[in-house]
């Protein structure tokens, strides 16, 4: 049974173990890792998903230990072009940290190819972006506002039974509206707050091994109203509460038991998600340009850019989505 959390609670005790397991529709978790005993085991993941109906930005920011990466994939959904970098530093002398709160801290990070910047406010997020040469083709510029808009988010915590220090803790916010400029060479995509769709994921975790992650996400307007969508792998023991869950108008609803269909040999393939009760019945199918399929290998992860139908359904509404821009990301955590 799915618990739900309406109470703060701290996810580490003074001993370092994990507190409890569950789920919250606002950020009532503090990442209280300074009472985790081995930081360097702690990974840390900041990843922004920015549209404007017509192109995909994302940027993955990845910290662990002495360890640094940035993954940077921009998709044009017309011309079916998609372009990809990365950024691996391995033993830092200091290590670099990601912002602990999402309304203050700062993450910072520049060297002769790249200098990129993440600051959170109150009011939300500064997104900015210098690369030379990105994808060694043109270089790449970002500067983007991101405005919190307070609503719900997803925010839940797994514990691991056989380990206490194991645990995976991730938070999904959509309820944001991007404002500035994806520029790649000399071509501008604009983004402002009627066009954009955004998403924010935060993933702090250490785990006993490294092990397979999917997740299908993204964002669309509907006939005027706004579906986002989280499905992902299990990690852990999350009896009390997994990540599954879709967002309409920004309001929460959570998804139980969901059965994937789909060859994770073969990510460019199509994905099928169901639920018992038929209350979500989903296809993705990867986008696909004159026989080349909208998708990349950055560093360790693979997206695949692609088309959502379906339907998601509840007592109170239908919602039948028809060839929606969605993506589909493969990793190892």
């Amino acid at each position: 049974m799915q618990k739900i959390v309406e109470n703060s609670k701290s996810i580490f005790d003074s001993n370092g173990n994990v507190n409890f397991g569950g789920w919250s529709k606002s950020a009532l978790f503090e990442y209280n890792k300074d009472s985790y005993p081995a930081e360097n085991r702690l990974c840390e993941s900041d990843s922004y998903f920015i549209s404007n109906g017509e192109m995909g930005f994302y940027l993955s920011l990845n910290a662990s230990g002495y360890d640094l990466s940035i993954k940077l994939i921009l998709a044009d959904y017309k011309t079916g072009e998609i372009v990809t970098d990365s950024i691996s530093k391995h033993l830092l002398l200091e290590p670099l940290k990601l912002p602990a709160s999402d309304s203050v801290g700062e993450f910072s990070y520049k060297d002769k190819k790249i200098a990129v910047t993440a600051t959170n406010t109150v009011d939300g997020k500064y997104l900015k972006c210098d690369f030379i040469d990105f994808g060694n083709i043109k270089n790449l510029f970002v500067k983007l506002f991101l405005k919190n808009g307070g609503a719900d988010s997803m925010n839940m915590v797994s514990p691991f039974d056989k380990d206490k220090k194991c645990f995976y803790y991730k938070r999904f916010v959509e309820d944001y509206t991007a404002s500035g400029v994806v520029r790649f060479g000399g071509f501008d995509y604009n983004i402002n707050e009627e066009n954009s769709l955004t998403y924010f994921s935060k993933c702090r975790y250490s785990l006993s091994r490294h092990r397979k992650f999917q997740m299908l996400c993204g964002t669309a307007d509907i006939d005027g109203h706004q579906l986002s969508i989280n499905l992902a792998s299990k990690v852990g023991n999350n009896r009390n509460g997994s990540e599954n869950c879709y967002f309409v108008d920004h309001k929460l609803y959570k998804i139980g038991r969901t059965k994937v269909s789909g060859d994770d040999k073969k990510a460019v393939g199509k994905w099928e998600f169901s639920t018992a009760n038929n209350g979500l019945n989903l296809t993705f199918t990867p986008c696909e340009t004159n026989g080349k399929i909208l998708a990349c290998k950055c560093d360790n992860l693979t997206i695949v850019f692609g088309k959502l139908n379906g339907v998601l359904e509840t007592e109170r509404f239908r919602i039948n989505l028809k060839d929606k821009n969605f993506h589909m990301i493969f990793t190892s955590l």
